[in-house]
């Protein structure tokens, strides 16, 4: 199944190359341009550490959308879209949404490839 791209995803790979040269000359500005953009929500600019709460639940864990929004820092609203599609499966009960944080994890890295 071939995902078409969108512009946005164009960009934002952009945005990620950009990243990459500027962490490689000057890390300090990377470090402050990225906490910026995580202030301003952009949460996928650079990569986050997943907190410490977290832990307790693996990649097998089977957890509601708010939680995975909190913890791995994608939107609710994105994993509901996902899953209208037909790219994420629905693992909760009936009237109360749950996915595979594996599922997730694997739909986001496909959605992020360069064609």
């Amino acid at each position: 199944m071939t995902i078409k791209r969108s512009n946005l995803d164009w960009a934002r790979d952009i945005a990620r190359a950009y990243r990459s040269a500027l962490r490689a000359e000057n890390p300090t500005r990377c470090d402050e341009l990225d906490e910026l953009a995580r202030k301003r929500g952009q949460l996928w600019v650079a990569p986050t550490a997943i907190p410490t709460e977290a832990a307790e639940y693996g990649m097998d864990a089977v957890l509601p959308a708010k939680l995975i929004e909190r913890f791995w820092g994608i939107p609710a609203a994105t994993l509901y879209g996902w899953k209208s599609k037909g790219l994420l499966a629905d693992r909760g009960e009936p009237g109360a949404p749950a996915f595979l944080v594996q599922d997730v994890v694997d739909v986001q890295a496909r959605n992020r490839k360069t064609a």
